[in-house]
Order: C-alpha cells, then sequence, then structure tokens
C-alpha cells in the first residue's frame, strides 16, 4: 500500500495494479450490505468498525508508461 502499486493474480493471471484508498460513501454502502445479509452473524460487528473499512482499498489496472 505504501508503493500504492503492485501485482494480483486472479483467474490464474497475473496482473499489474494501483491501490487507492477506499471510497468512504461506496464504504457505507458495503457495510449496509453485510448488514442485511450477516443480521443474524455473531461476526458482524467487527466486519462494520473502522479497521476493517481502513484496510479497504480500490484495485485498478496499472497504467502503462
Amino acid at each position: 500500500m505504501a508503493q500504492r502499486a503492485g501485482r494480483i493474480i486472479a483467474a490464474g493471471e497475473t496482473h499489474e495494479v494501483e491501490f487507492s484508498p477506499g471510497d468512504p460513501e461506496l464504504n457505507g454502502r458495503i457495510d449496509e450490505a453485510y448488514r442485511i445479509k450477516y443480521a443474524r452473524s455473531p461476526y458482524l460487528p467487527p466486519m462494520v468498525v473502522s479497521g476493517p473499512r481502513e484496510a479497504t482499498v480500490e484495485i485498478t489496472p496499472r497504467k502503462e508508461r
């Protein structure tokens, strides 16, 4: 995250990517979806607190230079 770039492997392919902080508005929508889907789960509370929210990142393909 400090370099804001990296490499991921998805579907058996390696991709050069960039990381950026998650969109705070999107985080709220994700939390709401978790609250609906996992309403009865004892694992819900730790999923919607600041720690996991701060770890949310956007991953985009790295632009070629």
